[in-house]
């Protein structure tokens, strides 16, 4: 670089070496601080939506009716399977219901495949106002609107 440098007069040196500088610079902005900028800004923009949707959150739970479902009125007979069972062909969710697991006497898994949300969500309503309490559930839209895939476990308070 020295030799290259030596064959131009002192002004055409400075000339380069400035250039160089500037290069430099505007190189570390568009490569490093541009992106960290951005990258703060989506954070806080990040942040402030967490705290917008915690304070809907808080506001709803506020809303929420305390003390629905008690052991009281659970009216389950029998084991837990045969009351899922008998709640899930009340619902006409049988074709849809791809796999239920006892997981002991007081807990269920359950996967369903290609059912109707709306289906679903009467069926979780039914099994909660006999004393069913979700302890898990995934729902995973499909192509088709309206139809979920889902994975609940339900248990026995």
């Amino acid at each position: 670089m020295s030799e290259f440098l030596a064959r131009y007069s002192l002004r055409e040196r400075l000339i380069v070496l400035a250039a160089m500088v500037v290069v430099v610079v505007i190189g570390a902005h568009a490569l490093v601080i541009e992106p960290y900028l951005m990258r703060v800004v989506a954070l806080h923009d990040e942040i402030e939506q967490q705290r917008t949707d915690l304070v809907w959150m808080k506001s709803a739970v506020a809303r929420m009716p305390t003390g629905v479902t008690s052991s009281s009125t659970a009216t389950i007979s029998g084991t837990l399977a045969n009351f899922i069972d008998q709640a899930v062909r009340r619902q006409g969710l049988s074709e849809q219901l791809s796999q239920m697991s006892p997981m002991g006497a007081d807990e269920i898994r359950m996967r369903y495949k290609a059912v109707d949300f709306n289906r679903l969500i009467g069926f979780i309503a039914e099994v909660n106002s006999n004393g069913l309490e979700v302890q898990d559930m995934r729902i995973l839209a499909s192509e088709t609107p309206g139809v979920v895939d889902s994975h609940i476990v339900l248990m026995r308070p």
